[in-house]
């Protein structure tokens, strides 16, 4: 945990006075589809702060369970409410009660225009996030991890609750150095998503930390400079994969298939381009699937297989 003297409360107090006065300086430009966000009140964008749109380039297909962390007036999970469709479920997690009264009152307004309700909205932190284990798909969050000066505790949790192969993709505000404690004590940067930043790499370590592999960075744009800290609107996806208890050894190969002349993966295995390497299970079922799909020629010599994997492996 930071040694700041932030608390949850300040948090809450800077966001229930925004649901109410909408803070145009937390609100940075995202340009919509519009067949995305028909369906959504207008109202709900005046209080929609972000520096990102998660929702949009996180693969959502129909049926998934999404969970949206932070999720404030609810305009990711009404993005995703259509994404997910009828079957689907999306739920969104959030702190301040102001938010989350602002939100169930729109999605009144989101079921009736989409023909259905799937969209529940629950109080919770995201250190303590109240969701079962292994049981959402894809999970969201927009400029809100910043906030949390527990961010090891949050994505400990983000592991937890998603299931085997699920992913998260999240935008947040990355520092390009460490933050100087005289902004970490602002409260007032501190809810514009500026003191409680770390640099790219921490962030990233985190998530590798808490289990998760195959991390990218999707978007990377400038955000603002602050007494000399240059802070930078990023957007990170990776994927959960809970290993066996043993390595098995059962007749499995790789072929990197390129561009590159070698990779690296998570678990330090070298791939050379063209070249057959033989791999555990749990190297084959992660390298058939996202964000791998299409890059390995894997191959079965105990049934005689021989598969690029797509889509279709998952």
């Amino acid at each position: 945990m930071v040694n700041i003297n932030i608390t949850r409360d300040d948090v809450k107090d800077f966001y229930s006075v925004a649901a109410v006065v909408p803070k145009q300086e937390l609100c940075c430009p995202v340009t919509y589809d519009q067949l995305e966000i028909d369906h959504i009140p207008q109202e709900v964008f005046s209080i929609s702060y972000g520096c990102g749109s998660p929702v949009a380039i996180a693969g959502i297909t129909e049926g998934e369970i999404m969970a949206d962390l932070g999720s404030g007036g609810g305009v990711d999970c009404f993005i995703a409410a259509k994404k997910v469709g009828a079957f689907g479920k999306v739920i969104g997690i959030d702190m301040t009660e102001q938010m989350l009264e602002k939100a169930r009152g729109f999605s009144n307004i989101v079921a009736t225009n989409l023909g259905y309700n799937n969209v529940e909205f629950k109080y919770g932190f995201l250190e303590e996030i109240p969701v079962d284990d292994n049981s959402i798909d894809v999970i969201t969050s927009n400029c809100v991890i910043n906030l949390s000066t527990e961010k090891e505790t949050v994505f400990k949790e983000i592991y937890r609750i998603l299931k085997t192969g699920g992913r998260f993709v999240i935008s947040d505000i990355v520092s390009d150095k460490d933050v100087p404690e005289d902004i970490k004590k602002d409260k007032e940067l501190w809810g514009e998503c500026i003191s409680g930043s770390v640099t790219q790499e921490e962030f990233l370590r985190l998530a590798k930390e808490a289990g998760f592999y195959g991390i990218e960075i999707i978007k990377r744009d400038f955000y603002k400079e602050v007494n000399s800290v240059k802070f930078y609107s990023v957007t990170a996806r990776g994927y959960k994969f809970r290993k066996g208890k043993r390595c098995l050894y059962i007749g499995h190969y790789a072929v990197y298939l390129g561009p590159f002349s070698s990779v690296h993966d998570d678990d330090n295995h070298e791939f050379k381009r063209g070249e057959m390497v033989e791999i555990c299970t749990d190297t084959a079922f992660k390298l058939s699937r996202q964000p791998y799909t299409g890059r390995f020629l894997i191959i079965d010599t105990e049934s005689g297989s021989e598969a690029i994997c797509g889509p279709s492996c998952c």
